[in-house]
């Protein structure tokens, strides 16, 4: 099941700070910083059906910006991973970060794309609300918002 969630070709999550976004860089200490409880319950309600209005993608988008701030796209997320509360079959969904920006839920027995899938392990265990996927690295995120690097 998948949903797009912005489509916007140059991933720009603010149009209005879109040079904001091309100023920054992101230190490993940053990324480690603890997430924000706004950020953390808009990604835990991906499964709820109040994000398929464009107030909660607004919203959604938001929080992911003010989360990384002014970093360079090249230094935010491709991605995030969390467990799937939708039920069976579904086992974890993808919030894509680096280009197509949908979600996308995935069955026990579908394969993801080879950043995400090494994700997924990690993802379904209950110690964490979401891992978010780098392109050199994969932040581990607890439910308490506190980060760890893979």
């Amino acid at each position: 099941m998948t949903r797009i969630i912005l489509n916007n070709e140059n991933i720009n999550l603010d149009t209005n700070r879109k040079q904001d976004l091309t100023t920054g860089f992101i230190s490993d200490r940053d990324i480690l910083k603890k997430r924000s409880k706004k950020y953390l319950d808009l990604i835990a309600g991906l499964d709820s059906k109040t994000l398929t209005d464009t107030k909660g993608m607004e919203e959604l988008m938001k929080a992911i910006q003010e989360e990384f701030g002014t970093a360079e796209l090249a230094s935010l997320p491709l991605g995030i991973v969390s467990k799937c509360f939708l039920g069976h079959p579904y086992e974890v969904h993808t919030l894509d970060l680096s280009g197509s920006q949908i979600i996308k839920h995935y069955k026990t027995t579908e394969s993801m794309e080879t950043e995400f899938e090494k994700a997924r392990g990690v993802a379904r265990h209950n110690a964490y609300a979401m891992v978010e996927i780098y392109k050199d690295k994969i932040i581990l995120i607890r439910e308490d918002g506190t980060a760890t690097k893979l």
